[in-house]
């Protein structure tokens, strides 16, 4: 099975939720994350994972809604099944690599 470059198993983010369940069914995403979720089309379990944390961040930033990290922290702890604050940190720092990286044909400041 495809690891990350931080050991995590890609193939069992969100194995332990049903891909039909409303998004709100996983653990940190309340009624805000849900209504920010919902207005770039995700209304499932299996419409984030498909997305991703990484590409579902840069859309709601995208509308104008005032997203930080944390949210990014927040969807992909719940799709793991662990708690916020163990998230690893070697994550967060390709996260936050993935996210300064310029991206063909834009600026950074488009990713940012």
């Amino acid at each position: 099975m495809p690891n990350g470059d931080d050991g995590v198993n890609l193939m069992q983010i969100g194995a332990h939720l049903d891909d039909s369940a409303p998004v709100e069914s996983i653990r940190y995403m309340g009624p805000t994350s849900k209504t920010q979720l919902n207005a770039i089309g995700i209304f499932t379990v299996g419409d984030l994972k498909r997305m991703g944390a990484i590409d579902t961040y840069l859309a709601v930033k995208a509308t104008g809604y005032p997203v930080s990290l944390n949210f990014v922290w927040a969807m992909f702890a719940g799709l793991m099944g662990i708690d916020f604050g163990k998230i690893p940190p070697e994550f967060k720092v390709a996260v936050k690599a993935e996210l300064q990286a310029p991206v063909e044909g834009k600026s950074t400041k488009s990713r940012q």
